[in-house]
């Protein structure tokens, strides 16, 4: 797969599929987030859309960075369900 940051989805709907798709596979948002390299914290974050700060709701969104990583660790669960 090679970067390109047209393809750049920051909806929710997109990263909650991104997402879904990783878990059916019977790997844990925690198994996510060791390979992206972020808190599993970050992941609920991403999954809820939202978090508080300052008392406040703040929008969360995937970055194109770890949408491609989301969409790599996709394309590789696959490949591997080929064998």
């Amino acid at each position: 797969m090679t970067p390109n940051a047209a393809n750049y989805n920051p909806s929710h709907e997109y990263a909650l599929q991104l997402i879904e798709r990783i878990t059916s596979t019977g790997k844990s948002q925690q198994w996510i987030a060791d390979r992206l390299g972020v808190t599993d914290r970050r992941i609920r974050y991403i999954v809820a859309g939202r978090r508080i700060v300052n008392g406040a709701p703040q929008d969360v969104r995937l970055s194109y960075c770890e949408q491609f990583a989301l969409e790599c660790l996709i394309a590789a669960i696959e490949a591997a369900q080929q064998l």
